[in-house]
């Protein structure tokens, strides 16, 4: 008999009328000879569950096992011959699968991947409708500090400050005082993003980032953003933010433009080399 875990087999061997266990002790179900072995499905049982947990998890498992067997069963009984052969399917399903693998390969052996910031720029200029917000984003100042802090106040009073003073005061203060202090490298900020630095929803962000600042709290901590530049959705993205969907759009036409010259190559291979016959009369 194969090793088993003892629990397991404990279980196997002890619930008959859930898993008879006839000829082998180690076949645990059979459909129409196909076996089921208690091998083959211990290691999927987790450590620590209950015996009767453990006999759930066995049951649905052996079930689901069961009806892939019993449904292949049961479709070959009764489908047409027709509808039974799925070999041009399976053979359809091979070539599309091999022909995207070639292709894969053929434009990442090609493709120049390296993208000039005068592309960036000119990409940007002539395709602006691509780049309209989805959600509003912004440039922002955010703190996390406890509630039970002794510098809450002071915080509160000087997250939303430009003044380089007393900002260089408040990261001094918020480096010893708070949970996080972020500006996320001075970069934009989307919504859904922000809010999960939040104890809100995106769509709570959303409505928020109409004002200059946010200001929330929940059991434990207050949180303080202040926005200083913002873009509303629906307008046009800023080109820095919108870099890496530009680098895309690029790569992605350079990728359809390698496609396209394989498959004109690929062709007239065919015809150079007379692997392509074409029987048609033009003239009727």
């Amino acid at each position: 008999m194969t090793k088993l875990f003892p629990f397991i087999l404990l279980l196997l061997l002890s619930s008959c009328s859930l898993f008879p266990l006839k000829s082998k002790a180690d076949v645990v179900a059979e459909v129409n000879k196909k076996q089921l072995l208690a091998s083959d499905i211990v290691s999927l049982i987790p450590t620590g569950l209950s015996r009767e947990d453990s006999l759930s998890m066995l049951r649905q498992y052996i079930n689901t096992w069961a009806l892939a067997y019993l449904l292949e069963s049961k479709a070959q009984k009764e489908l047409s011959r027709d509808l039974k052969d799925v070999s041009r399917a399976l053979e359809e399903y091979r070539r599309s699968l091999l022909v995207f693998q070639y292709e894969k390969s053929y434009v990442e052996t090609r493709i120049d991947t390296s993208v000039t910031q005068e592309e960036i720029r000119k990409t940007y200029q002539d395709n602006k409708d691509l780049f309209s917000l989805s959600e509003p984003i912004a440039k922002v100042r955010f703190v996390k500090v406890s509630l039970s802090s002794p510098n809450l106040e002071v915080v509160r009073s000087l997250y939303r400050t430009q003044s380089t003073e007393e900002t260089l005061q408040l990261e001094q203060m918020v480096h010893h005082s708070a949970d996080k202090y972020d500006t996320y490298n001075d970069q934009w900020i989307g919504a859904s993003l922000l809010s999960g630095d939040l104890p809100l929803s995106p769509e709570e962000v959303v409505r928020s980032m109409n004002r200059e600042y946010i200001e929330c709290a929940d059991s434990l901590y207050a949180y303080f953003v202040s926005l200083f530049e913002k873009v509303p959705a629906g307008a046009l993205g800023p080109l820095e933010y919108e870099e890496p969907s530009i680098r895309n759009v690029i790569l992605g036409r350079r990728k359809i433009a390698l496609l396209k010259n394989l498959e004109k190559e690929v062709l007239n291979e065919g015809w150079r080399t007379n692997q392509l016959k074409v029987y048609l009369d033009e003239n009727e």
